[in-house]
């Protein structure tokens, strides 16, 4: 299970607040360096949460599409969401990475979306054992030449998010879980990839409310992004009044305008790399 925050909890309101934005990217990764049309390929998709990647592959109609997650409340939503009567196999699977328990090269291409910092159970920044154990996995499922897209934050990109600065501890212990772009290509490499390609979206459309304001205020606002789960409850009684403080002064967009630098270093990154 993540080590941050509580899924089957965060299930209940995920897709009020969480979008699967560039997925049409994702698929046209996986089509070029596969040399396959996505009707003819065998998809895992490596963390689903409630399926809304998975739902816009789907509409292709791949030969199968497995979704996996460690929450079970994610996984219910998922099964809802996608229509069991369709021509791909649908597979669902509860299960806890790095651990994927599928038959070696099973897939034509795998789909890790917004789950590798949940994954390290000490992180201290430098080493990255249980994202390198969870590559490793992965390239055992693909097929010779199968494709692994990942959608990543770096660190860079977390100082872009105009709100981490209103909780900067909470920022650092963060981007201890995160590794930099030269050591995903450097994981990638060992684990046997070749990093095909790599994209640096310049709007946070994964998160539609993203440059609400007054969002941190609200737990609701704060409650679908993992990031907050990290704050001590002191970190953010002092963010509260710090944001209630300049609202109040009519400070707060000029805040936001100054701390908000996404446009410039990325949202995240998207990882295209090919199984070796």
């Amino acid at each position: 299970m993540s080590t941050m925050t509580d899924y089957d909890e965060a299930s209940r309101t995920y897709d009020s607040v969480r979008r699967a934005p560039d997925a049409h990217l994702l698929k046209s990764l996986m089509e070029n360096f596969t040399g396959k049309s996505l009707e003819d390929m065998e998809i895992i998709d490596i963390g689903c949460g409630t399926g809304n990647y998975s739902k816009y592959f789907l509409q292709f109609q791949p030969k199968s599409l497995s979704l996996m997650d460690a929450s079970v409340g994610m996984l219910n939503n998922a099964k809802a969401k996608l229509p069991p009567a369709c021509r791909a196999q649908i597979a669902f699977k509860q299960a806890v990475l790095p651990e994927i328990p599928f038959k070696d090269n099973s897939f034509d291409a795998g789909m890790i979306n917004h789950v590798l910092h949940h994954v390290e159970v000490n992180p201290d920044g430098k080493s990255f054992p249980g994202f390198v154990q969870t590559l490793k996995e992965v390239h055992r499922i693909l097929k010779p030449g199968g494709v692994l897209t990942i959608i990543a934050d770096t660190p860079e990109n977390i100082d872009g998010h105009w709100f981490t600065s209103l909780v900067p501890e909470t920022t650092k212990r963060l981007q201890k879980r995160l590794p930099t772009h030269k050591q995903i290509k450097r994981m990638l490499e060992e684990c046997g990839f070749s990093l095909k390609s790599t994209y640096k979206p310049l709007m946070a459309s994964y998160l539609p409310n993203y440059d609400n304001i007054e969002g941190p205020l609200h737990e609701s606002w704060r409650g679908v992004n993992s990031f907050w789960s990290l704050c001590t409850e002191s970190e953010i009684q002092n963010m509260i009044r710090n944001v209630t403080q300049m609202k109040n002064e009519g400070t707060l967009q000029a805040y936001y305008e100054k701390h908000d630098r996404i446009y410039s270093v990325g949202a995240y990154e998207i990882f295209a790399a090919k199984k070796i």
